[in-house]
C-alpha cells in the first residue's frame, strides 16, 4: 500500500501529539524543545503541501524528511538518557540491597538512648522534640535501611515517570509499586506506604524497632522481605531490559515499513525523485 508524503506526515504527527497529551516523557527536559521544534515543522511542511495549488513538491518533501530527523534524534537522546538512568538506578539498588543482607540487626539494648529538647521561638512558644543518640551499629543499620528505601523509591520513581511509553514500562512500575500489599508489616516497623508504593521512615519508630525486635527488622527488610523483593524485581527488570523503551518504529506507526515510493500526480511533479525507491529510506 502506498502512502504521500502527507499521510505520514499526519500519522507522525497525530502519534506525537497523543504521546504529549498524555503525559509521556517520552523525550524528557533535554531534548524537548528540539522534539516539539521538529515536529512542528513537520506539520508546517505537511500543511504547506495542502495548502499549495502545486500538490505535494521535493521541499515539502525533504522539509519533512529533515524534521523527521530531528524527531528520530530526538527519540534516540531519550531512549540513551533512560538507559542512563535505568543502569544507575539499578545500581544503586543493588548496592542497597546487598548492605542491608550483610548488616547485623542485633545491635543491643543500650544502642538507643533518647532525650526531650524543649525549644522556645521568639513569640514565647514553646516546641518539645525527641533527640536520638544512637550507637555506631545502630547508625549503620539505620543507614543501610535507608539505603534501601531511598534506592527502591528510585526505581518507583524511574518507572512511574515513564510508565505512559509502554506496557512493559508500566508492568514494571505496577511491580515495583506492589509495596502496598505488604503497608502493615512495613508500618510496624516504622516505615509508611505511600498510595503509588514509595516509602517513607520514622526514624525514631524503626530506631525503636531495631534495638527491640532485630530479628523482626531482618525479616521485614532483608532477604525475606524488602530486599528480597526488590532484588527479585531488579532481576526482573533486566530480562526486559531492552524492550522496556518503546520502538520507533512502534511510536510512529507501521506505515514506516510498508510505505513504498511515492505514486500518482503528486510523485510525477517531484521531476527526478519519482525513482526515490522506498519511502523509509528516503523518509529518514
Amino acid at each position: 500500500m502506498a502512502y504521500t508524503v502527507s499521510s505520514i506526515a499526519n500519522n507522525t504527527y497525530s502519534m506525537f501529539h497523543f504521546a504529549s497529551k498524555n503525559g509521556a516523557s517520552l523525550f524528557g527536559s533535554n531534548s524537548s524543545k528540539k522534539a516539539n521544534d521538529g515536529i512542528s515543522a513537520m506539520w508546517n511542511n505537511y500543511a504547506n503541501s495542502q495548502n499549495s495549488s502545486y500538490g505535494i513538491t521535493a521541499a515539502n518533501v525533504y522539509g519533512v524528511k529533515s524534521s523527521a530527523r530531528e524527531v528520530l534524534s530526538s527519540y534516540e537522546d531519550a531512549k540513551k538518557t533512560f538507559h542512563a538512568e535505568y543502569s544507575s538506578t539499578m545500581e544503586d539498588l543493588s548496592k542497597a540491597v546487598k548492605s542491608v543482607n550483610s548488616t547485623d540487626f542485633h545491635v543491643g539494648k543500650d544502642a538507643l538512648a533518647k532525650t526531650q529538647v524543649t525549644t522556645t521561638d521568639k513569640d514565647g512558644k514553646t516546641n518539645t522534640t525527641t533527640k536520638l543518640d544512637m550507637s555506631d551499629e545502630l547508625k549503620t543499620a539505620m543507614k543501610n535501611v535507608k539505603g534501601l528505601v531511598d534506592a527502591y523509591n528510585g526505581a518507583i520513581d524511574l518507572f512511574q515517570e515513564n510508565a505512559p511509553l509502554s506496557n512493559r514500562m508500566q508492568n514494571m512500575s505496577d511491580m515495583f509499586s506492589d509495596t502496598k500489599y505488604r503497608a502493615s508489616n512495613y508500618e510496624s516497623i516504622g516505615i509508611s506506604v505511600g498510595k503509588d508504593g514509595a516509602l517513607s521512615i520514622n526514624e525514631e519508630k524503626l530506631a525503636d524497632a531495631i534495638v527491640s525486635s532485630p530479628d523482626k527488622v531482618a525479616r521485614i527488610v532483608g532477604k525475606e522481605g524488602l530486599a528480597g523483593k526488590a532484588e527479585s524485581h531488579k532481576q526482573t527488570a533486566d530480562y526486559q531490559k531492552d524492550k522496556l523503551f518503546p520502538s520507533a518504529s512502534s511510536m510512529f506507526g507501521s506505515e514506516l515499513k510498508t510505505a513504498q515510493a511515492y505514486t500518482g500526480s503528486g510523485a510525477s511533479r517531484m521531476n527526478s525523485y519519482m525513482n526515490v525507491g522506498n519511502l523509509v529510506s528516503m523518509y529518514f
